[in-house]
């Protein structure tokens, strides 16, 4: 027996549409988060049952309480689809209808137990207050989809609108599927929404600063990249307004918003008043703020940038660090030094890596003029060194580094066709109210005219394969680069509906193995021993196995199934088909070589397949893979440094019952 209030019945009849579907989605997020975190796998009653809707249960251990509801599609890496309905299992059998605000509260509750006592209802109210926050950020940006998809529909146009590559950027409403608040911003108001936010369609103009050379820290792939960074018509401002004073300055683009923030910084208005930073303001081209929120990309000119923006997103205020800035910038040196064979090594011309070609950061000598900063009575410089506070001297320091880390801004340009290529992750997505994600629309556009059927989407993803994971598995043996190639730093682009290149973009989250780096002589002529790229082999295999085979094909798979209510095992069968393929090949390889006269030259070669061979045997039978604790990792104040959890690899399990 379902049991309902009639005051709960009644509040949930009014709700609008979009607030249903955000919830609907905001549950989903949550309950697979919980399930795949506490290793709930396979959460069906009786998985014997064979049928669309399954009845389900997620158990709550701590509490001692069971949360019921359907499943509609079943998923091994975790992504499931449920009904609407959600209840708990009382003792008597009754079943007590349950509202988003209670079953979140219980999921809250239980996972209350793995925080330290002391802060469990701090970090509850955190969460909650956050889970609330993307919540009422993804209904507005669903109900702007409505009231657009609604005018379309009254004006007579089509609502099968061709998709540009700066739509699917912003356009991306529910963002990743286990992530308890995906779409939680701290820091801007609502009203701003409109004109930062790209699900709002914003479209602005970059604010920019004049700075000192002796407050400027930059390092570039080339002079020429330095000096495209910034749009002509900004330099042409400049001069026509400083002259030869600029000669001695460097220009920098800067968020709206975060220019607003920094300007009301006492140590800038210092900087302003001694002209070593010069204010110039809103000027130059219009950029679009891509699906990461704080980085812009301009449709005429290809120039992006990855600005810093002082507002939480998700889990962290955005900030470029001094660390991130010289990671990104040595991987984009390994990269562009490798430009010249790339084919070679990954033996594809399909994978391509948009590259960062500079950054500029603005740095303060710890000072006299460090006086007005924020709450510090720090004083240095001042002939008064017995008078000098280590302590402060210490806090008015690290304040400095974190001013800076708002003044820091990473140049990536994108050369991409804006007609034919799109970001994964809003392929991924279907339409609020839809089934069909907007990847078998956009394979539906760019298919021939001609062609009566829409491609194989096992033929499909066979041929997206083998233009992203094998060369990805081939750079990683051969020159030990990994990237977080998960669905939003992914891009995808189409000919005539097939997979023709996957771009992988953000360097910030490059890995390179040390020990191959050496090797190759990188260390100490392109980057230093110290530097924040290398990590030992171990940590770019996890990262590779996590980003691209849990994240960005388990999202894939997910959705083709689903599409087509197939099994997705019926896909993951197609991976394990082109890794087999891809075994097969290294061992004709390794049976031709051993029949020819060993040559030296060879030898990198030999380990390259050796290592090649280790991933696929890894992938094809180690029983688990790595995921992200996003939810536990959040509720304990860990989003930076989440942990990892081992998931069933769908890889090796052969057969699944769904």
């Amino acid at each position: 027996m379902l049991i309902q209030s009639m005051e709960t019945f009644a509040a949930a009849k009014e709700r609008p549409q979009s607030r249903i579907w955000a919830e609907q989605a905001t549950l989903r997020a949550l309950v697979n988060s919980y399930l795949r975190e506490t290793r709930q796998f396979d959460p069906r009653f009786d998985p014997r049952i064979d049928g669309q809707a399954q009845e389900m249960r997620v158990i709550l251990p701590q509490l001692g309480r069971q949360i019921g509801g359907t499943l509609d599609h079943f998923s091994v890496t975790g992504q499931h689809v449920y009904g609407n309905d959600w209840y708990e299992v009382e003792e008597e059998g009754d079943r007590r209808w349950l509202g988003i605000e209670e079953v979140m509260q219980r999921l809250l509750d239980e996972l209350g137990h793995r925080a330290n006592p002391e802060q469990r209802e701090v970090e509850q109210q955190n969460m909650k207050q956050r889970i609330h926050n993307s919540l009422h950020k993804m209904t507005l940006f669903m109900d702007r989809h409505l009231k657009l998809a609604s005018g379309s529909t009254s004006t007579g146009s089509s609502q099968e609108v061709h998709l540009m590559y700066v739509d699917s950027e912003q356009s991306l409403l529910m963002g990743h599927p286990f992530h308890p608040y995906p779409k939680s911003t701290e820091g801007f108001m609502e009203d701003e929404l409109p004109l930062y936010s790209p699900e709002m369609s914003a479209v602005f103009q970059l604010f920019y600063f004049a700075v000192h050379q002796d407050h400027v820290q930059e390092e570039w792939l080339g002079e020429q990249h330095r000096r495209d960074a910034i749009d002509p018509s900004v330099r042409l401002r400049a001069q026509r307004q400083w002259g030869e004073e600029l000669e001695h300055f460097c220009i920098l683009p800067m968020h709206p918003w975060q220019a607003e923030h920094v300007l009301h910084q006492p140590h800038i208005q210092s900087l302003i008043l001694e002209r070593r930073l010069i204010p110039m303001g809103v000027l130059g081209p219009a950029f679009y703020p891509t699906s990461s929120i704080r980085t812009v990309w301009n449709v005429e000119t290809g120039n992006g940038y990855k600005l810093p923006l002082h507002v939480r997103i998700t889990n962290l205020v955005r900030d470029n660090t001094q660390e991130q800035a010289r990671r990104t910038l040595d991987a984009a040196k390994v990269i562009h030094h490798l430009a010249g064979e790339w084919s070679s090594y990954v033996q594809s011309d399909a994978l391509k890596v948009l590259t960062e070609t500079g950054y500029t950061r603005v740095c303060f000598k710890p000072d006299k003029e460090t006086e007005g900063l924020g709450n510090s009575d720090a004083k240095y410089d001042t002939g008064q060194e017995s008078e000098s506070d280590p302590v402060a001297i210490k806090k008015a320091v690290h304040e400095l580094e974190q001013l800076s880390d708002q003044l820091t801004v990473l140049y990536r340009p994108m050369d991409v066709n804006p007609e034919s290529t799109y970001v994964m992750a809003s392929l991924l997505e279907p339409l609020p109210g839809e089934q069909e994600p907007r990847l078998i629309g956009v394979i539906r556009d760019h298919s021939p005219a001609e062609a009566r059927e829409q491609p194989s989407l096992s033929a499909w993803l066979e041929r997206y394969l083998h233009v992203s994971m094998v060369p990805m598995l081939r750079l990683l043996a051969v020159k030990g680069i990994a990237f977080e190639a998960h669905v939003q730093n992914s891009l995808l682009s189409l000919q005539d509906g097939w997979p023709e290149c996957c771009y992988v973009r953000d360097l910030e989250g490059v890995s390179i193995v040390r020990e191959q780096a050496e090797t190759a002589g990188w260390v100490g002529s392109l980057i230093s021993e110290d530097s924040p790229v290398l990590y030992d082999a171990q940590e770019p295999w996890l990262r590779t196995r996590y980003y691209f085979f849990v994240n960005h094909l388990g999202a894939l798979i997910h959705a083709l199934a689903v599409h087509q209510q197939h099994s997705e095992e019926e896909y993951w069968r197609v991976v394990r088909k082109v890794l087999k393929q891809l075994q097969t090949q290294i061992e004709t390889q390794n049976a031709v070589r051993v029949q020819r006269k060993p040559v030296k030259d060879l030898q990198p070669d030999v380990h390259a397949c050796a290592r090649l061979a280790t991933y696929i045997q890894d992938l094809l039978t180690d029983p688990t893979l790595p995921a992200k604790a996003n939810f536990i990792s959040c509720f304990q104040s860990k989003g930076d440094t989440p942990s990892f959890i081992p998931i069933p690899n769908p890889i090796h399990i052969r057969e699944v019952t769904s």
